[in-house]
């Protein structure tokens, strides 16, 4: 008896067609903040001298290391990008100081890991590794929180300033990789006593090995000797802050010259100390704004890093000024009118007018609708609380702007505690809010609103939990939230951070902490709120969670949020159902996305997204012209990544996806889509369904599974009752994938995916389609090879069933059969077309030729053609990737309308689709994924399909789940004249 499985209820519906946004266009440059040079320093945090007196310069907002020569400052060396902030082998994220090895390595400390390259600048490791998530804060012994500092004493051992772990960790090398020894420290623990620190900061060692903690938050200097065991005790400062002698204030950096005498970056009192091996300590540098670390070159002058100051300056061995000896000045970099430096808030104004704030940039800039900088407010790169300045060391203006009906832009300068108010000409207009928590004051405010009902003004002050409500001319009128109270429920907030209100005067509040958008209306001085979006409390990067950091509303009630972390907008209707995403890809490419910060909405809805560590704003329009999205992503679950086959039973769109987590399903169209199986067919090993087809009136899937469970074959009479008629593959479990069909001569073929290096694909037939009833008649990649790892495509040609096969080790293969019985096979087609060709991804019969694509991974997909198809006559009628070698990605052909459509995928621009109706001169009908990069390709050719004289198409979205696309039908409505 066969074995069952029945449709599942499904606790998604979702209707059709879906909602699609195509990318349109790039403000500033992608991953440049500003213009960079290397006269100009940004923030600089650590210094290190090598014995060749090479002075080595961290930048800690600049998010680089430079090396300049001593001698005459010429620049040698940079790794990082200026103003790119995250975490890759070459990129950065703050930066705090950096340290040369005795055998020339250079060791670069940022956000939670430890970087290492050689001396030339090539990058070594990055400890921990990759594998091992290095940007997370954990406090076991493989990771660290904040890490701030390194040295390596005489033995070679590592010690890291594990800063926010209140902890030295001490590591010895196993092959190059760093290993665990030891924690001086309480981890996770900090105190006043000898045993604890405090947030230690920069550490240094002396020619005994002995080591010296900048105990930052305990203002004192604690030195640590090792006998049986690491035991510390106050070599300077009294353990509370002050200005005298004996004290100090918030010290952090620390140099030590060839006499072992230390110099202390003492940064509250703006100067640097000096204390010989007793403890015995003098200044020898003052009236510094922000003195953060100190190195000695071998001539005892000094080099001291003065943070606010954006310079190096320079002393001799008594303190005396030497000058500046690089950087200018207060002034971090030199901006221009292209770029932006982690934009954030954002709004449109009426006339297409585009206000961002940059975070890092503390400026307010007006761009006019074709992203062209009108004027900024405030100085790159320069914070301050008077009304020139935006912002402070911590924290630049955070989260949604606003414009007012006189066209005023409210900006929330977060870490100065109030709003700042700018006439539409970039003048300063007014102050609003100060700190505390009053009805009249904020903590760190990070996000204002305008309702476009009556203007009343939504201030989310994030820092007291709450969004505070006044009306146009700022009088306080209500507040949601509970005043410095976190809290799940729904008259709490926890940490939000955005807001929106709709026509109707519904308040959208990104509830950040809660995970969750809640949605509010006013009653007299308070409200009341609801769940909206996400799921309180659980985070998670399914369609149906969130971590909201910006709202926006359109004019359809349609709300957006800007998932920072999953680097995309969801966009959701306005009953809270899920209708699309923009972004969802970590990246730098268009569509792709690093911190979706803030999203804004124009008057003809095209969406506009801070995409704020590449440094861009990024444009979306609705729709695609001359296509339409007939899904929702993924089906409403981003995991259905890969549609992988489409196919028409019944007159009826039918599709099979691939689920990684649930197993396979099968979705049917209608007034609405509905899933038709269960998940996997009951097994979530059938990661996926191959192909659909319909064959003597019901309809088969092949499965994707694996080596140990084997594809299997399904079938349906009805389209949501289903029989197993081949399982474990064949028999043979390493028959992985039931990869295509085929009907030829009566019979039903089906085509396998081999997962072992024994033996090749397989094909296989029936006349039934019954279980049991199934001959293999092609083995082993037809003669003997098991490099024919797959037959991934099939089609009928003057009386011939051809096969196409994957091949990456000689090329692509091409066989045919007349009778096809297992005796017949004939190869018309080998090593790829003489090419790097490795699938034969498409095959199709049009116009009394058979048409074959391939792929390749190096000079871009190619079609081919045949009449004899003997292996004598085939001709290339499509170059690689129509001259683009990324359009490479595998291909579907399809015949529609007495036109062939080839559909090719592309891993950095998206799917492209062309078509030709004499097989020879092509034009282009579908671009660039449908408008999103992340619709990288189709699955072969088992994602093409017409249904009911409509040309459907399926993509692979790893970002937001796999979609389905129809090429719009153009209607010609007679011209009927009439004479009078």
């Amino acid at each position: 008896m066969s074995a069952e499985a029945s449709a599942e209820p499904q606790q998604v519906t979702v209707g059709q067609p879906g909602l699609s946004f195509r990318y349109v266009d790039t403000f500033g440059v992608t991953e440049q903040a500003y213009p960079a040079d290397v006269q100009h320093l940004n923030r600089p945090t650590g210094l290190f001298i090598d014995g060749a007196d090479n002075l080595y310069v961290v930048e800690e907002f600049g998010q680089r290391m430079l090396k300049y020569r001593l001698s005459d400052g010429q620049n040698l060396m940079t790794i990082g990008t200026a103003g790119a902030s995250y975490m890759d082998d070459y990129i950065f994220a703050d930066p705090k100081s950096v340290f040369v090895d005795n055998g020339g390595h250079i060791w670069i400390v940022d956000d939670h890991r430890v970087t290492e390259y050689d001396s030339g600048g090539t990058f070594v490791q990055t400890f921990p590794d990759w594998d091992d998530e290095p940007w997370w804060c954990t406090d076991d012994d493989g990771h660290f929180c904040e890490p701030t500092a390194l040295a390596f004493d005489t033995a070679g051992r590592m010690y890291v300033s594990d800063r926010r772990n209140h902890r030295v960790q001490v590591f010895s090398f196993s092959g190059g990789t760093p290993v665990y020894s030891t924690t001086i420290g309480v981890t996770s623990s900090s105190g006043g006593d000898n045993d604890h620190f405090n947030r230690p900061a920069q550490i240094v060692l002396d020619g005994s090995d002995r080591l010296y903690v900048a105990d930052q938050s305990n203002h004192r200097i604690q030195r640590c000797t090792y006998s049986t065991g690491w035991t510390c005790e106050s070599f300077h400062g009294t353990g509370s802050e002050g200005s005298g002698e004996t004290e100090l204030s918030w010290p952090y950096g620390l140099g030590i010259d060839t006499s072992d005498n230390i110099y202390i970056a003492d940064v509250g009192n703006g100067r640097v100390k000096s204390c010989d091996t007793a403890g015995s300590c003098s200044n020898v540098v003052s009236s510094l704004l922000e003195p953060t670390d100190v190195a000695v070159d071998s001539a005892g002058k000094l080099y001291v890093s003065d943070w606010m100051d954006c310079t190096i300056r320079k002393y001799n061995s008594s303190g005396d000024a030497l000058g500046i000896f690089e950087g200018v000045s207060g002034v971090p970099y030199v901006a221009d009118t292209a770029r932006l430096n982690a934009p954030w808030g954002i709004d449109v104004a009426p006339d297409g007018s585009v206000y961002v704030a940059e975070n890092r940039g503390y400026r307010l800039a007006k761009l006019n609708a074709s992203g062209v900088q009108q004027w900024t407010a405030g100085e790159p790169g320069v914070f301050g609380d008077d009304n020139a300045h935006l912002g402070d060391y911590w924290a630049g203006p955070e989260g949604d702007l606003a414009i007012d009906a006189t066209g005023r832009i409210y900006v929330p300068d977060t870490a100065n505690n109030r709003i700042q108010i700018f006439n539409p000409d970039g003048g300063y207009h007014t102050t609003f809010g100060s700190y505390g928590t009053g009805n009249y004051q904020f903590n760190c405010p990070a996000g204002v609103a305008i309702s476009p009902v009556n203007g009343n003004i939504f201030v989310v002050d994030r820092c007291n939990q709450r969004v505070q409500v006044y009306d146009s001319n700022r009088v306080w009128k209500a507040r949601l939230g509970q005043t410095g109270q976190t809290g799940s429920d729904n008259s709490h907030f926890d940490w939000p951070w955005g807001v929106a209100v709709d026509t109707s005067g519904n308040i959208y509040v990104a509830d950040t902490g809660n995970y969750r958008v809640q949605k509010c209306v006013l009653a007299g001085s308070t409200g009341t709120c609801s769940t909206f979006a996400g799921v309180t409390g659980e985070w998670g990067n399914d369609h149906a969670h969130v971590e909201p950091h910006s709202v926006a509303v359109d004019a359809l009630g349609r709300v957006y949020v800007a998932d920072k972390w999953q680097s995309r907008v969801q966009v959701f209707d306005s009953s809270g159902a899920y209708l699309a995403s923009i972004g969802g890809r970590w990246g730098s490419g268009t569509g792709q996305m690093r911190g979706t910060a803030g999203v804004a909405l124009d008057a003809q809805g095209n969406v506009y997204v801070t995409d704020e560590q590449n440094h861009r704003i990024q444009k979306s329009a609705p729709g695609v012209p001359g296509w339409t999205q007939v899904n929702i992503n993924g089906f409403g679950d981003r995991r259905n990544e890969l549609l992988l086959s489409l196919a028409s039973f019944g007159g009826t769109l039918y599709a099979g996806t691939y689920n990684w987590d649930l197993g396979a399903q099968v979705w049917r169209s209608g007034s609405e889509w509905e899933q038709v199986n269960s998940n996997g067919f009951g097994d979530s090993d059938n990661l996926g369904v191959d192909h659909l087809i319909e064959f003597k009136g019901q309809l088969y899937a092949g499965t994707w599974a694996d080596e140990v469970n084997g594809g299997e074959v399904w079938r349906s009479s009805n389209g949501t009752s289903w029989d197993r008629v081949v399982s474990s593959g064949f028999g043979d479990p390493t028959n992985a994938e039931v990869m295509r069909f085929a009907v030829f001569g009566d019979q039903l073929y089906a085509s396998t995916w081999s997962y072992t290096d024994t033996h090749g694909a397989e094909v296989w037939r029936s006349g039934s389609g019954d279980s049991g009833m199934w001959t293999q008649v092609a083995s082993d990649g037809f003669d003997g090879d098991a490099s024919n790892e797959g037959v991934v495509s099939f089609d009928v040609f003057e009386g011939y069933l051809y096969a196409g096969t994957y091949n990456v080790t000689t090329g692509c293969e091409m066989w045919r059969c007349q009778s096809c019985d297992g005796t017949d096979w004939t190869q018309v087609m080998d090593n790829g077309f003489s090419d790097w060709n490795g699938t034969v991804s498409a095959l199709a019969a049009f116009e009394g030729y058979l048409y074959a694509s391939t792929t390749t991974a190096f000079e871009g997909a190619q079609v081919w053609r045949c009449q004899s198809c003997d292996g004598t006559d085939w001709t290339q009628v499509v170059d690689n990737g129509f001259g683009n070698s990324d359009t490479d990605y595998s291909s579907a052909l399809e015949v529609f309308r007495d036109l062939l459509y080839f559909v090719v995928g592309n891993g950095s621009s998206g799917l492209e689709v062309w078509r030709t109706e004499n097989g020879t001169d092509w034009e282009q009908v579908g671009f660039a994924g449908f408008g999103d990069s992340n619709n990288v390709g189709s699955y072969w050719d088992n994602a093409v399909a017409v249904v009911s004289d409509q040309l459907y198409v399926s993509s692979i979205n790893h970002a937001q789940g796999g979609e389905i696309w129809t090429e719009q039908r153009m209607v010609y409505v007679p011209l009927v004249m009439k004479n009078f």
